[in-house]
């Protein structure tokens, strides 16, 4: 098959399974890949160049990995056309660097989606961080969003644009999680818990690892995680593939998680 900048890093695994073995040659990160739950979560909404850019290397880097194991490859000179085009107009700049807030244990996500509402067609958002947001982008882009991000000085900075068919954003994770019915959940499921300790960990790596044990979860178990917030970012994810989310807030700083199969 042909691959160019835009083919789906799913469409490639399909075509042939050492994909992942080759494109973690670039970045262990891409192992994850092996974990079917974080595959179908990542895989068909990221593409070539997407993965370049998470491996921090260039898109022909990672298309020449790929001819190593026979895949055919658009032309040079049709890449390097599309590298060096300019996506967005950034006259119109409004900046939100969430470094300090990642730092300080507060979860960026309400912050930017205030700012996502009040954006103007003619404006662009800015957001400053140290690694890709692809849950975000997943999230605004499925509701037509148009972004871009440009990796400068050790930082990544994703760019977001509203288009014609941009729909409202509403508080779509409200009803993907509940208090109710904590403690009787996890009285019931004593005994066919598992368990994992986030809160030491550095964004996006909670959202990797409980991902990860919900692959690995036995069959009518439920995942019991302490964390340091409600990972706004993970619970579309979640709802998608049929998990129920329940919470117990223990203090300011932690939270606990029980998530289930929904019956």
């Amino acid at each position: 098959m042909l691959v160019t900048i835009n083919t789906k890093i799913s469409t490639l695994i399909k075509e042939n399974s050492e994909v992942v073995d080759a494109i973690a040659s670039l970045n262990p990160h891409f192992k994850k890949l092996k974990i079917p739950l974080l595959r179908k979560a990542l895989a068909p909404r990221v593409t070539v160049a997407d993965a370049a850019r998470i491996g921090g290397v260039t898109v022909q880097e990672f298309l020449n990995k790929l001819k190593e194991i026979g895949f055919e490859v658009e032309n040079d000179s049709t890449i390097s056309a599309k590298e060096n085009t300019v996506i967005m107009d950034k006259s119109n700049v409004i900046s939100f660097d969430v470094r300090s807030l990642i730092a300080s244990g507060t979860d960026p996500f309400k912050g930017i989606m205030e700012k996502i509402k009040i954006l103007n067609e003619n404006q662009t958002l800015e957001i400053i961080n140290t690694f890709e947001p692809i849950p975000l982008i997943n999230v605004l882009k499925s509701k037509g969003f148009t972004f871009e991000v440009i990796r400068k000085n050790d930082l990544v900075y994703t760019y977001f644009q509203k288009t014609n068919g941009s729909c409202n954003l509403e508080d779509e994770n409200s009803n993907s999680i509940s208090e109710n019915n904590f403690d009787d959940v996890y009285k019931t499921n004593i005994g066919k818990m598992e368990y994992v300790d986030v809160r030491h960990l550095e964004m996006p790596e909670p959202m990797t690892t409980i991902l990860e044990k919900l692959e690995n979860m036995q069959e009518g178990f439920c995942l019991l995680v302490d964390h340091k917030k409600v990972p706004q970012f993970l619970l579309p994810e979640l709802k998608e593939r049929k998990f129920e989310i329940l919470y117990n807030k223990i203090s300011e700083n932690h939270i606990q998680l029980l998530i289930r199969k929904q019956k």
